[in-house]
């Protein structure tokens, strides 16, 4: 199930990546991050009420050390790095950033060998290899680059910290994730990250961008439909998934399984952004689908 739910979430991801492309030149990556971390928490908290859980209600197991450990993990991983994802994006494009996200499931491997001694299986690895093979082939031609290069270069530089400061928190909080029985205590993981990831960019929102600016985006109701989708398919059904497949299976699997999403992203972007896939994209997307049967066939 850890497996299943990584690919889920890698999906649901991938959807949110092309939703917040379309509305990224009409609402600044620091706000639409303070929006969707707000939603989210939001939604994951009444999903764990309906579950008959208590939001409010700290789980047993979880120390002092935990909280300060979660509180600045949100403040990175979900606060920063998202910030700095969505000003990638907007530079470089949706095509480009899936490709750029190669260095996701890398960062992960090497800060879960790191901070909790794990380890692959040769055919787990294997598939790992494939996988960031696929997208390394694949971007190895780029063409039609919609941006100049010395800003593509500062684009995907920004992207990489981003996918570096992603990955460390999410295995920072791993620990935490096996002390949690029950999708209740996991989603209350996910839900009380969102909250400091959610203020941090409230605060630098209303410094950096003018009062008036601010007041004419948030009364666009044109952004607010997308926003709310983008918001369940990325913060809700994507971190959720993210996190109760991290808790349910090694972090360096999740992580690989997790990688998929760029090509998901890659096959989204042609059909609703009308960005091309060439040949070797595809040759790329078919290794990758290789590879992440192995990392299943892996873990069974």
């Amino acid at each position: 199930m850890g497996e299943l739910f990584s690919l889920l979430s890698a999906f649901f991801w991938a959807c949110a990546v092309i939703i917040f492309k379309q509305i990224g030149d009409r609402i600044p990556p620091v706000l639409l991050n303070a929006i969707k971390n707000t939603i989210g928490f939001i939604l994951l908290f009444m999903t764990i009420f309906l579950f008959g859980g208590n939001p409010f209600s700290i789980p047993n197991g979880i120390t002092n050390q935990d909280i300060t450990i979660l509180i600045v993990s949100g403040i990175l991983g979900l606060g920063i790095a998202d910030i700095l994802f969505f000003h990638s994006l907007n530079i470089v494009g949706a095509g480009i950033s899936a490709l750029v996200d190669i260095m996701y499931s890398p960062f992960v491997i090497l800060f879960a060998f790191f901070l909790l001694g794990e380890k692959l299986v040769e055919i787990q690895i294997l598939g790992g290899i494939l996988i960031i093979g696929s997208i390394i082939f694949a971007s190895i031609k780029l063409r039609n680059i919609p941006v100049e290069r010395k800003r593509l270069k500062f684009g995907i530089l920004v992207g990489v910290i981003a996918l570096a400061l992603m990955a460390f928190c999410i295995v920072w909080i791993k620990p935490i994730l096996n002390k949690m029985n029950g999708v209740n205590n996991q989603l209350w993981i996910a839900g009380f990250r969102m909250i400091p990831g959610a203020i941090v960019p409230i605060l630098i929102s209303f410094f950096v961008i003018p009062k008036s600016k601010l007041i004419k985006i948030l009364s666009n109701k044109s952004i607010w439909k997308p926003l709310f989708l983008g918001t369940i398919f990325s913060t809700y059904l994507g971190i959720s998934f993210w996190i109760i497949g991290m808790a349910l299976t090694k972090a360096s699997v999740a992580a690989i399984l997790n990688q998929t999403a760029s090509f998901f992203i890659l096959i989204l972007a042609r059909i609703f952004l009308n960005e091309l896939i060439t040949p070797r994209k595809t040759i790329a997307i078919i290794i990758a689908s290789i590879g992440a049967i192995l990392i299943l066939l892996g873990s069974t």
